[in-house]
C-alpha cells in the first residue's frame, strides 16, 4: 500500500485512539515492545490491515480512504533555541529544576519563546538529567548518589 508509519499511526489514531502513534508502529515493527503491548496492538493492526486491503481491492487507492475523512492535527515544528537562550535556560535550571508557572512565563517573555515551549524545555531537561543519572549509576556502581533536585518548596521546608 506504500504507507508510512506516520500515516498508519494517524489512521489508527482516528479509529482506535491516540495509543497507536507512529512510534508505536515503529516499536511494533522492530519488535521493541512488551509481550502485553504486542498482544494489544496486533489484533488492532490485523483488523486495520484487512480493512485497508479490502478498500484497496475495491478501488479506493487514495490515502484519505485509508485514513478516514477526519483532519489530522498538524504537528508543531521543532523549536531551535539560540545559544544565548540555552545559556539562560541552563543557568536557571541549575538554580531551580522546577520553576513556577510565573517563572516560566517570565522566562518565555524574556527569551521571546512561547510559554509552552519553555515549559516543555524544563520537562525534557529534567528527564535528560534523570536518564543521565540512571546511566551513570549503571556504569559506576560506586559513584556517589546524585544531589537532590532543587525545588523551591523543598528548600523552604528544610530551612
Amino acid at each position: 500500500m506504500g504507507l508510512t508509519q506516520t500515516q498508519v499511526g494517524q489512521a489508527l489514531s482516528i479509529t482506535e485512539g491516540p495509543a497507536y502513534s507512529q512510534s508505536a508502529i515503529c516499536r511494533f515493527e522492530k519488535l521493541d515492545i512488551t509481550p502485553k503491548s504486542a498482544q494489544k496492538i496486533k489484533p488492532v493492526l490485523e483488523r486495520w490491515m484487512q480493512e485497508a486491503e479490502d478498500r484497496y481491492k475495491n478501488g479506493q487507492h487514495t490515502l484519505t480512504e485509508f485514513m478516514g475523512n477526519e483532519p489530522t492535527k498538524k504537528r508543531k515544528r521543532r523549536t531551535s533555541f539560540t545559544p544565548q537562550a540555552l545559556e539562560v535556560l541552563n543557568s536557571h535550571f541549575e538554580r531551580n529544576t522546577h520553576p513556577s508557572g510565573a517563572e516560566i512565563t517570565a522566562l518565555a517573555e524574556q527569551l521571546g519563546y512561547e510559554r509552552e515551549v519553555v515549559r516543555i524545555w524544563f520537562c525534557n531537561k529534567r528527564q535528560a538529567l534523570k536518564n543521565t543519572v540512571r546511566m551513570m549509576a549503571k556504569t559506576s556502581p560506586t559513584a556517589p548518589p546524585p544531589p537532590p533536585p532543587t525545588h523551591p518548596s523543598l528548600n523552604q521546608s528544610l530551612n
